[in-house]
């Protein structure tokens, strides 16, 4: 099987180095969750969020990697979510270092995502600006998706395993979402009581007799998605349940990789990546699948309260 930098060869070779420094960060994060402590620190960072020990060992191992590779001028962190300098040159990255940290103290499988940007800036702009991302998946295996090439004649998404010793192999080649798959992750399910739309699919998929895959962590449901290869995670939002999902290092990522594989990203006006992410901290909705299942998903979506 090719490596990750076989696999990665004809891109630009800075884009190999950062996209080589996020697959090192992932292995430290993988080896320290084997061990890290699931206790709550004490802290919040500057969004609110509190804060697992587990959260900051994450961040400190992407941070690190990023600011080796040289090729990154600015990095940013959920945990961290403003500018911060690495000296390095082309491009910037911004990063939920452990997205799900919440069911780290049951077991559950949680990820990390990343989006790789041109130049040094990252708010102000369109998710579809973005170069690259990936996600990791840290379960009974570490996996790491990544996308590359949206906007060209041939975008890539691919599926790395890591093996003995911090190798990459390439596991999965010209990962496609297509129509068909009839699984459903109903994310944000509160919402459900007040965005009627919302309501109404969540029982049309009940009556229709879809297969819950919900696991109250973004990166394994679209997993399943990619895994699938088809099926949708949609999350309205309501009055009474606002947006939790960050544009900047959940959504936008997440977004670039869905619609790379073939499928559809949309939020509360249309597709995903053409909404301008102003600040750091911005939130929205956002469904993630199957163009035909993302569709269906629509009037819920537009129902949403932001």
């Amino acid at each position: 099987m090719p490596t990750l930098t076989e696999a990665l060869q004809g891109a630009d070779p800075g884009l190999i180095k950062v996209l080589e420094a996020i697959a090192v960060a992932v292995v430290d994060i993988s080896h320290a969750l084997r061990t890290a402590s699931t206790a709550e620190t004490g802290t919040s960072n500057d969004l609110g969020d509190r804060q697992l020990a587990a959260d900051v060992v994450a961040d400190e191992a992407v941070l690190k990697a990023l600011r080796s590779s040289g090729a990154v001028e600015t990095a940013s962190s959920e945990e961290q979510p403003h500018d911060i300098a690495l000296g390095g040159f082309g491009y910037s990255v911004a990063f939920d270092p452990l997205d799900g940290s919440s069911v780290i103290p049951a077991g559950w499988a949680v990820g990390s995502i990343f989006g790789v940007w041109p130049g040094s800036q990252l708010v102000g702009r369109p998710g579809s600006d973005q170069v690259a991302a990936a996600y990791a998946l840290y379960g009974p295996r570490t996996l790491l998706v990544v996308a590359r090439g949206l906007g060209g004649s041939s975008p890539v998404c691919q599926e790395f395993t890591l093996g003995e010793g911090g190798a990459w192999a390439l596991a999965r080649d010209g990962i496609a979402i297509g129509d068909g798959v009839r699984t459903f992750a109903p994310a944000n399910l509160r919402a459900s009581a007040e965005n009627e739309a919302y309501g109404g699919l969540v029982r049309r998929w009940l009556e229709e007799r879809y297969t819950l895959r919900y696991s109250g962590a973004l990166v394994p449901d679209l997993h399943h998605v990619i895994t699938r290869g088809g099926g949708v995670f949609c999350n309205p939002t309501s009055a009474g349940a606002k947006p939790k999902l960050r544009l900047l290092y959940e959504v936008a990522p997440l977004a670039y990789v869905t619609v790379a594989a073939g499928g559809a990203a949309t939020d509360e006006a249309g597709p995903a990546l053409d909404k301008v992410i102003a600040e750091h901290g911005a939130k929205g909705p956002v469904c993630l699948g199957g163009k035909a299942e993302v569709e269906a998903c629509q009037e819920a979506m537009r129902s949403s309260v932001v």
